[in-house]
């Protein structure tokens, strides 16, 4: 599977065929082009994925599956609100349910999703405990440069080898065994992060929701000064910018795709805006272009145009892809 995304809805939706439940949303200005690969094979999947732009992602993570995700190009992700350490390793707690990140624009990162009870087997099997107990309690961790090359040429992009799986997860349990990883972050929320991760969940679920500022408040419970000081430093916003921003994105997921125009009822612009709070045509389109960096109009029509950009395919058309849901 290959797949070139446009739009941050387009990402969330690829993750979802997968039984990923990530909601993603942009956050910097301009154009998106990104591309998500996968290859693996059911045993263990893999996923590359690169995007131009600062994409904020949260919901919940994979059951069953642990993602070890490495980041091979660009800035280091925030995870958990936190900035991953260079050539660490990250995402693969096995008690957390949810996932919340930030890629950074030029970002590019790997990810490894093994299977938590194999994993786990093997561990007692050969007798590692530190690497159960690692597993357990460490979100992300530094390894040593000669480590990390090992995992960038084993978990990218390549056609299926059918000992893959084995050697990643022999190549992991001795990562989480080895006594020299440092750096080791459990994954914890800080109060800013979980008060961001609240307001951006807020916000991709209440997408044709308008809110003040004072109303929020009392919505993810916290002062107004705690939300806009954290949501500044977070994202270099006030957070009303940054659920307009979400809200923005769901305009475009929908002129970007002719068949939620059709089940919504709506077939113009100015129908899908009122219908996520834009009240303003002037106001709307000029964010829209600041955002996204084409009018309303330019997206309506590549949606409605064959060959102009591509589509996403359905999971029964993409054995990879019906593979990896298994």
């Amino acid at each position: 599977m290959d797949l070139f995304f446009q739009s941050a809805g387009e990402l969330s939706g690829i993750f979802k065929s997968l039984g990923i439940g990530l909601d993603v949303s942009q956050l910097s200005a301009g154009s998106l082009n990104g591309r998500f690969q996968l290859t693996g094979n059911a045993v263990l999947p893999l996923m590359s994925i690169k995007t131009d732009q600062m994409l904020v992602c949260q919901g919940d993570r994979r059951p069953g599956f642990l993602p070890f995700s490495i980041n091979t190009r660009g800035d280091h992700p925030l995870v958990r609100g936190e900035e991953v350490s260079p050539l660490s390793i990250h995402g693969f707690q096995s008690s957390l349910k949810d996932s919340y990140f930030v890629l950074q624009p030029g970002c590019e990162i790997q990810v490894a999703m093994v299977c938590k009870q194999r994993l786990q087997r093997l561990a007692v099997a050969t007798n590692e405990q530190r690497a159960l107990d690692r597993i357990n309690s460490v979100n992300s961790a530094a390894v040593t440069p000669e480590q990390f090359q090992r995992l960038v040429e084993l978990t990218k992009p390549q056609l299926h080898d059918p000992i893959q799986a084995e050697l990643i997860e022999a190549e992991l349990l001795e990562l989480l065994s080895d006594r020299r990883l440092s750096q080791l972050n459990g994954g914890d929320l800080s109060h800013r992060a979980g008060l961001m991760k609240d307001l951006i969940a807020w916000g991709q679920g209440n997408p044709t929701e308008v809110i003040s500022l004072e109303d929020l408040t009392t919505t993810i419970f916290a002062s107004r000064s705690s939300i806009v000081h954290s949501c500044r430093a977070s994202f270099g916003m006030g957070p009303m910018a940054l659920l307009k921003q979400i809200r923005l994105g769901q305009v475009q997921a929908v002129l970007l795709n002719p068949q939620r125009q059709a089940s919504m009822g709506f077939s113009t612009v100015q129908a899908v805006a009122t219908h996520f709070g834009f009240s303003s045509r002037n106001h709307f389109a000029r964010d829209y272009r600041q955002l996204f960096g084409e009018a309303p109009s330019e997206t309506l029509q590549r949606s409605a145009t064959p060959g102009i950009r591509s589509h996403p395919v359905s999971v029964a058309h993409r054995p990879q892809m019906a593979m990896a849901r298994r």
